[in-house]
């Protein structure tokens, strides 16, 4: 839907505005399955989001539509897929392909809404505050210096770790769960509101103040489940994604394997406070009984399980999220979906919560039945995708991923659910690998991605390529 349409959807809707509900859209970056509800790693301490998920629906078996931030964040504001747009990766500008889409918060925007947003919902790039997306954007808030440090010893960018000698409101996330607070406690009553709070952390670097460390002994550390030589079914595809020769290897030269498991715990620590601070600030607010909360986290992230380290895969590490939705009235706290769902279904979800028409390109099925019976019938599977041609679909059980080469990866969750073997070559289970594929793309229905098109367009006809000589 083109923003031409903005001016007749706010004319539409601006009666009925006052009557909707507020939202609170949480998002949260890098943050995997390490959290105490989700059990990804055993000594996760997150009593504050576990409260918050706990006050509706966690779908414990969330998938990104992309595990890199970039093309997560862009599929799920738009309610495309990146085999649609053309952004598979970071490195595929979103900006330019998004600029006529009504994207989630646009179309709250238009349809009456105090559209406020800080800290990071889209990938950067300046363009989350265009005065046609928000209300107003706050960006992201000033925090500690991260550059030029090498606590770890690796040098390797902002893949470092360590505690820092920082209280805990010197942080950015503090300073955004601050703004958002007065958001909740002063923002016009007679408007809804959209309130998009994007956490920073736990992304890289993992610098936290000191106390945060302190609450994760490193002699007490627990290294993830792995399982020596789990590469040796993988089909170089995977091998090339997870670069065991990269961060792994270095992580292991370095010794730094338990101190970055540690960093990681600390890092969602400090985030959880955070948290606390937000659900404490939105109850002590006038919007607390009608306040919508949607939670969710980019993708997920590798600590060396497969030798692998970061997002940037189709493993379960690297694509499962932590994602709950809050309805009051709308079935019982406490609630648990095991249902395979993906990003595309929080767009028409949130329309379908609020009254808002869901846009002809959103095609993504509405969690609505799962939200009133998370045993209801789901025929749906989840997809993610990395790069053009390369995708993971999820059940209940299964994890079906083809690269774009056709090689494939197979995994039973009942009976291995650290995916450490590869059944895709047993005919025993090509019905599953079949039905399971029916949920990719063909290769030839997939666009380009947005960076090669780029430079296809850049190149002048004619003009030969210099060669080494």
């Amino acid at each position: 839907m083109r923003l031409t349409t903005l001016l007749s959807l706010m004319a539409a809707f601006s009666l009925h505005a006052a009557d909707r509900p507020d939202v609170l859209f949480i998002a949260v970056d890098d943050l995997n399955d390490w959290t105490s509800h989700l059990g990804g790693h055993p000594q996760a301490r997150t009593p504050n989001i576990d409260r918050l998920v706990a006050r509706g629906t966690s779908f414990t078996n969330t998938q990104c539509a992309a595990p890199a931030c970039n093309p997560s964040r862009a599929a799920l504001m738009s309610g495309m897929r990146p085999w649609q747009t053309g952004i598979y990766t970071n490195g595929d500008p979103a900006q330019g392909v998004l600029k006529d889409t009504l994207t989630l918060n646009r179309h709250f925007l238009a349809s009456g809404y105090n559209c406020q947003g800080g800290g990071k919902i889209y990938h950067g790039g300046g363009s989350e505050g265009r005065k046609d997306t928000w209300t107003k954007w706050m960006d992201r808030f000033p925090s500690i210096p991260e550059k030029e440090q090498n606590y770890n010893g690796l040098k390797s960018g902002h893949f470092d770790w360590g505690p820092v000698d920082a209280k805990p409101d010197d942080m950015g996330d503090h300073k955004l769960t601050t703004w958002a607070v007065e958001q909740l406690q002063n923002a016009p009553a007679d408007q809804p509101l959209f309130l998009a709070v994007g956490y920073v952390k736990p992304h890289l670097p993992w610098y936290v103040p000191r106390e945060y460390f302190d609450r994760f002994p490193l002699d007490t550390i627990q290294l993830p489940h792995v399982l020596e030589g789990d590469l040796a079914d993988v089909p170089p595809a995977g091998v090339s994604m997870a670069k065991p020769q990269g961060d792994h290897a270095a992580v292991i030269q370095g010794g730094q394997w338990a101190k970055a498991v540690q960093a990681y715990l600390a890092t969602v620590s400090f985030l959880d406070d955070q948290v606390g601070r937000l659900l404490d600030g939105l109850d002590a607010s006038p919007r607390k009984d009608k306040t919508l909360i949607v939670w969710w986290t980019d993708h997920g992230w590798h600590l060396g399980e497969k030798e692998h380290w970061r997002k940037f895969a189709l493993w379960e590490e690297a694509t499962r999220t932590d994602f709950a939705i809050v309805a009051p009235g709308i079935g019982k706290p406490g609630q648990k979906c095991a249902a395979p769902v993906d990003y595309l279904s929080v767009y028409p979800t949130l329309c379908a919560l609020t009254g808002l028409p869901v846009p002809a390109h959103v095609k993504g099925p509405s969690l609505l039945p799962l939200l009133k019976d998370p045993a209801a019938p789901w025929p749906h599977l989840s997809v993610c995708t990395h790069g053009r041609g390369n995708h993971a679909v999820r059940d209940t059980r299964w994890r079906h991923i083809r690269y774009a080469d056709g090689s494939e990866e197979l995994y039973d969750h009942a009976a291995d659910p650290y995916e450490h073997k590869n059944l895709a070559a047993d005919p025993a289970h090509a019905a599953e690998k079949v039905r399971l594929a029916a949920a990719m793309p063909a290769l030839k229905d997939e666009v380009p991605s947005i960076s090669r098109a780029e430079k296809a367009a850049e190149k002048k006809p004619g003009k030969k390529k210099k060669t080494a000589g």
